[in-house]
């Protein structure tokens, strides 16, 4: 009776402990929205579940700055509470818990969740992490390098959450005691991942398997693909990369068309690496009743999933190659030309002729275009009145309709990445041996 009288004392004590733990939220988005209401941002917000009453988590917000309906939401969820996202008030934060930290406010086995939903940049270098858009500069997330290793020197459980573009880059962030979570990997990204991603950070569950139930939800599906720092999600994302990479939707593809960018499709020694693998996992016994539930089959086979990914890829190249031709052909027709002016001269292609051109008609339309500017309004004038620019119009023209609907071919082909990577994911984990603190970051 004393043993069990004790160890009900000690479970008791333990509950106890656990429950003084710290647990708190810091919310940054919004920024870099235009001049509108609100920004693409407030229905992440709005839905993030650890602002709920009775989830646990103590919340502070720095959300947008200057768009009434975003900062009305703010107020209603979280009132008087919520402060502009500057890069300012970003860093006081930051500071503000490296000095709690430091006085051991915040201690060994609190938890500490940063979360960011606002617009990213691509990262300048591989191996760092990138730059996110706040209301009033930019905010650099290296900068968080310095808080990580603190709090793992203390004990600090802290995680990172991502959901802006070109997120994948925070990974950079990541150790075998930082948990961070992406809403894109190193391309665009979509707000309906980490919308998807905060509603499922309930009570309970942890972050792996938060990440894990919204990747595969049918409202959080995009080319986007999220990612998380586990090493099985590496291991799964080194064999993906190359359909996010490729995979593009109209504005990506135009920019990496720019770059002369290559589509690495069926022929290619990624997606014949990532079959290898998959073949190899179908002969693993223990994915025999997953793989079973999931596609409704007798045998075990992953014929499904190769049939889903090789259909689709094949739709999206047939599609990319055909915009991708139109696309050279005006890009051959945007060549570079030059007119006297005066004793200089105006160079440019036609792309540059039609920017200029309606820049120059604004001026003049507010009263602001006297003497040599109207000379050179009418040289833009006959540039975008020749043949050549017309050709181009109608080449430019050609290749936005082929490139129209690209979104939805990709989004199949991310349809079916989704399945492949989850697989991938279960294989990896199965076998992982490092340290695991997002399955650790119990919510």
């Amino acid at each position: 009776m004393w043993i069990r009288g004790a160890l009900s004392a000690l479970l008791i004590f333990s509950l106890s402990i656990s429950s003084w733990a710290k647990k708190e939220v810091v919310f940054f988005g919004g920024g870099g929205e235009p001049a509108t209401p609100g920004t693409i941002f407030d229905k992440t917000y709005e839905q993030f579940a650890p602002f709920a009453n009775g989830s646990g988590w103590t919340s502070r917000s720095y959300f947008n700055g200057g768009h009434p309906q975003s900062e009305a939401l703010a107020q209603k969820i979280l009132p008087n509470q919520n402060k502009p996202m500057t890069t300012q008030n970003i860093q006081e934060e930051i500071a503000s818990l490296k000095k709690r930290i430091l006085n051991k406010n915040l201690k060994s086995g609190d938890q500490v969740m940063l979360t960011l939903a606002t617009h990213g940049l691509p990262a300048s270098d591989s191996k760092k992490a990138h730059q996110v858009a706040t209301s009033d500069k930019q905010f650099d997330l290296n900068e968080l390098k310095e808080l990580r290793d603190l709090a793992e020197k203390n004990g600090v459980q802290l995680a990172i959450l991502d959901f802006s573009c070109h997120s994948g880059s925070s990974l950079a962030l990541a150790t075998d005691k930082t948990c961070v979570v992406s809403g894109a990997s190193h391309n665009l990204g979509y707000v309906n991942a980490g919308q998807y991603i905060g509603k499922s950070l309930k009570s309970g569950t942890n972050l792996e398997e938060a990440f894990l139930s919204a990747r595969l939800k049918r409202g959080a599906l995009s080319p986007g693909t999220p990612q998380i720092s586990t090493e099985a999600g590496k291991k799964a994302y080194e064999l993906t990369k190359f359909l996010s990479d490729s995979m593009l939707e109209a504005t990506s593809l135009t920019e990496e068309l720019d770059k002369k960018g290559t589509c690495e499709g069926l022929s290619s020694s990624p997606y014949k690496k990532l079959i290898a693998q998959l073949r190899e996992i179908q002969k693993s016994p223990d994915m025999y009743t997953q793989i079973k539930i999931r596609y409704e089959i007798e045998k075990l086979s992953l014929e499904p999933v190769f049939k889903n990914l090789e259909a689709s890829m094949k739709n999206y190249q047939e599609k990319r190659s055909g915009a991708e031709l139109a696309y050279r052909a005006a890009q051959r027709e945007n060549q570079k030309r030059c007119v006297p002016l005066g004793r200089n001269q105006l160079c440019g292609n036609n792309r540059q002729w039609e920017y200029g051109y309606s820049d120059l008609m604004f001026q003049q339309k507010e009263g602001k275009l006297r003497g040599d500017g109207i000379a050179e309004l009418n040289i833009y004038k006959e540039q975008v009145a020749s043949a050549s620019f017309k050709r181009w119009k109608s080449l430019k023209a050609q290749y936005e309709k082929k490139v129209s609907g690209i979104y939805f071919t990709a989004k199949e082909v991310a349809k079916a990445e989704r399945d492949v990577y989850q697989m991938l994911y279960e294989h990896f984990s199965s076998q992982e041996k490092k340290a695991n603190p997002c399955r650790s970051f119990v919510l």
